[in-house]
């Protein structure tokens, strides 16, 4: 008998234009290009997008979400957060994606179509002006951010692969 495998993603939010902000799709393309999974997962360049994501987070049983957050810490500082406290750490808002993206959270448990796990990757910007290029700070801090996207993703029995060069 073969066991049922849970569809799982990674979704990357954010503006490229608006420099740190841009995070969560900087580091989509990094998995894309500089990793293997498996089983394979959903990459998702999630963008400023909002309602047009309900059907990701219906399509998947678990969901890993990397944006940036303001955590009232110090620029670079990563945090994680599961589940409801998604939407109450969401509350004070980095920019108007926010605000989509708590909608969607909002909806898609109200529809009951929200994968059973969802655990935000975050990250205190430093900088969030008109540049397409990630400040120095957050730049450096990439790599930790994919290490605890692949530490979460190994939790959910994915092997996370860098590619040979």
């Amino acid at each position: 008998m073969v066991e049922n495998q849970s569809k799982i993603a990674v979704l990357g939010i954010g503006n490229l234009i608006m420099q740190d902000e841009g995070v969560g799709i900087h580091v989509i393309r990094k998995l894309e290009t500089e990793y293997i999974f498996q089983p394979e997962i959903e990459l998702i360049d999630g963008g400023t997008s909002g309602s047009e994501l309900y059907g990701f987070f219906e399509d998947n049983d678990k969901m890993i979400i990397v944006d940036a957050v303001n955590f009232d810490e110090e620029p670079g500082f990563i945090g994680t957060i599961e589940k409801d406290d998604i939407l109450k750490r969401l509350n004070t808002k980095l920019s108007m994606h926010n605000l989509g993206l708590t909608d969607v959270l909002s909806h898609v448990k109200l529809l009951d179509i929200e994968p059973s796990e969802i655990f935000l990757v975050g990250i205190q910007p430093a900088v969030i002006e008109l540049h397409d290029e990630l400040s120095d700070v957050i730049s450096k801090r990439v790599d930790r951010i994919l290490e605890v996207v692949c530490m979460k993703l190994t939790e959910w029995n994915v092997s996370c692969e860098v590619r040979a060069s």
